[in-house]
């Protein structure tokens, strides 16, 4: 598997087949690699939401379109104070706001809406994509170890019937994940903070589909409660704290558990998104609050800058193109998670009035961007 030639993605999660993905479609060789026996479970996914610019950046491998046919759109997100609806705002499709003029330039949907889709559907989806490609993840191989020259990396690996073997290659990219041993061998910092509490989530069925495309957050002094439409009966109930079956005002509406969590929120950057020819990408990069759901979208656009960087030979600009970005989101969900705990009195004055701002359309335009992912600058690929 010696190729100086060939690129070295460890990790499979929609990190690291998106920038499989991208390196293939750009031409440029690629083995993934990933030490779990296969893809995320279908019913125990973080992530759901499938952002504008995650769909605008994966429509010119056709697989936006795959997606968003298995997808579930949100067509409202319902503001709550107390339990009371404070706001309701239509999500619907909008037209993106920069079209490029090349024609030879990749095909762009459109419009873009939220898509709530679960992560493991995601990974099968891109998985399959690759294989259609010829590209196979290679399962059950663990990345031990590795060393690089000026030329080259070498990359020792453990595999399920306990053998090792070498692998040399012209790059590694860690796309795998809050845990990375890409990082960690690549003697990255990995700087931040994590917040004392627990919060928990559950996927249950509800009595009936009147809540089928909307996303609900109820707010209250120092407790916030989520729901998020899946499928047309199936939402994802999110409380930042716990006994979420016990106090969320949708619990009593649910007939089905399907699958229940807790996490803690913490906040990670690195410092640098490469060093020397290892690069990082997605959770191992950075890591912070899903409120907002802009997690696996960032590691999304991560890997397809770099997968772009990369055939252009402007992997050098990687971190200044992307620790900016992660910087604003860390910094942007760092607030609105603080905002969500608080119990003072002054931000259950903002909580409870602050929804009537959006009445104004830059505020709507604003928290629609963020919403959808467009609040940062377009990729330059896509506007050339």
């Amino acid at each position: 598997m010696d190729d100086h030639n060939n690129i070295l993605i460890i990790g499979a999660g929609p990190s690291g087949l998106t920038l499989a993905t991208e390196l293939t479609r750009r031409g440029i060789n690629c083995t993934i690699v990933d030490k779990a026996a296969g893809p995320a479970p279908l019913h125990e996914s973080r992530a759901l939401a499938f952002n504008a610019r995650s769909q605008d950046i994966l429509a010119a491998s056709g697989v936006t379109r795959q997606i968003c046919s298995a997808g579930h759109t949100i067509d409202q997100i319902r503001l709550c104070w107390n339990g009371s609806i404070s706001k309701e705002i239509p999500m619907l499709p909008i037209a993106l706001s920069t079209q490029s003029e090349n024609t030879d330039a990749p095909s762009r949907p459109d419009n873009n809406q939220l898509l709530i889709i679960r992560q493991g559907e995601i990974e099968r989806i891109l998985i399959r994509h690759l294989d259609s490609l010829g590209v196979q993840v290679q399962w059950n191989t663990e990345l031990a170890d590795f060393t690089q020259s000026d030329s080259a990396v070498t990359a020792t690996f453990n595999t399920a019937d306990g053998a090792t073997n070498n692998t040399t290659a012209s790059y590694i990219i860690g796309c795998d994940g809050a845990h990375s041993q890409v990082r960690t061998k690549g003697g990255y910092t990995f700087d931040g903070e994590s917040d004392p509490q627990t919060w928990t989530l559950a996927d249950a069925t509800l009595k009936d589909t009147s809540l089928a495309h909307t996303l609900i957050a109820d707010l209250r002094p120092g407790q916030a409660f989520a729901s998020i439409a899946i499928e047309d009966n199936i939402v994802r109930l999110i409380h930042n704290g716990p006994n979420i079956l016990q106090l969320h005002p949708m619990a009593d509406r649910c007939t089905k558990i399907h699958w229940q969590s807790e996490f803690r929120v913490s906040y990670r950057l690195v410092k640098r998104y490469h060093r020397g020819r290892s690069f990082l990408c997605g959770d191992a990069a950075h890591i912070h609050s899903p409120v907002g759901g802009r997690g696996m979208n960032l590691g999304i656009e991560d890997a397809a800058t770099l997968a772009w960087l990369l055939e252009t030979e402007q992997e050098s600009s990687y971190t200044g193109l992307r620790l900016p970005v992660a910087k604003k989101v860390l910094k942007m969900t760092h607030q609105q998670t603080t905002q969500m705990n608080s119990s003072s009195m002054i931000s259950s004055v903002a909580k409870k009035y602050g929804p009537k701002l959006l009445s104004i359309p830059y505020v709507n335009r604003s928290m629609k961007n963020s919403v959808l992912g467009l609040d940062t600058p377009t990729p330059e690929w896509l506007t050339k």
